[in-house]
């Protein structure tokens, strides 16, 4: 179970998996993305089976991007992680985006 931003940041690699449990935009709750590029920067995912979708033709083709922002930004709770655009608000009307890593191993 990933706790803490340094885990998550190991865990997402190109590959991995993901699902939305939570999100600023009710339509994205319930996808199930896939990481294509993740840097010291941020990561991008797409819809792996929906390649014709705009999340996943967007930027490139790498996907829609998601920033790391600093660790109080983040909640780790019962392997759900959690950004939120508030360091000290981490409540659903701050939160950016809430997902559970699928067969995550933390490294």
């Amino acid at each position: 179970m990933i706790k803490n931003l340094s885990q998550l940041k190991k865990s997402l690699k190109v590959g991995t998996r993901f699902q939305i449990t939570g999100h600023c935009r009710p339509e994205y709750i319930g996808q199930l993305r896939e990481v294509t590029v993740a840097n010291t920067q941020g990561f991008y995912s797409v819809l792996p089976n929906e390649p014709d979708r705009k999340t996943s033709k967007c930027n490139g083709g790498r996907g829609s991007v998601l920033w790391w922002s600093k660790a109080p930004f983040w909640n780790f709770s019962d392997g759900v992680c959690s950004i939120y655009s508030s360091d000290t608000k981490h409540t659903e009307d701050y939160l950016i985006m809430a997902f559970r890593v699928l067969g995550e191993e933390v490294a």
